[in-house]
């Protein structure tokens, strides 16, 4: 079975084979279904969560073990501060919200 892929500007700057995103949703979109996503050809994003560094943290390891595909992490500014920032940043994600 072929697989199709669609070029945009989006899955050329990723590296994805279909223009589409996880929306990051804290709670919803751990990292098990952001790592799916980006198995499947999508860019997984991590909800940062509401601040709760440890859930992000497994989240994190969580993700960034299950694919070797792009992925990121979004966050609401104001349940965040520059250390989880660093933390996010030290599992080398594609794109940070």
């Amino acid at each position: 079975m072929a697989v199709m892929e669609l070029s945009t500007a989006f899955t050329e700057f990723f590296g994805l084979q279909h223009p589409i995103a996880l929306a990051p949703m804290g709670g919803s979109a751990g990292g098990v279904l952001a790592a799916a996503v980006s198995n499947g050809g999508g860019l997984g994003l991590l909800g940062g969560g509401n601040g709760d560094v440890d859930w992000l943290e497994r989240e994190l390891s969580i993700l960034a073990e299950g694919t070797d595909k792009p992925w990121g992490v979004g966050f609401q500014s104001w349940a965040i501060d520059l250390d989880t920032v660093e933390r996010a940043l030290q599992h080398s994600p594609r794109a940070v919200m």
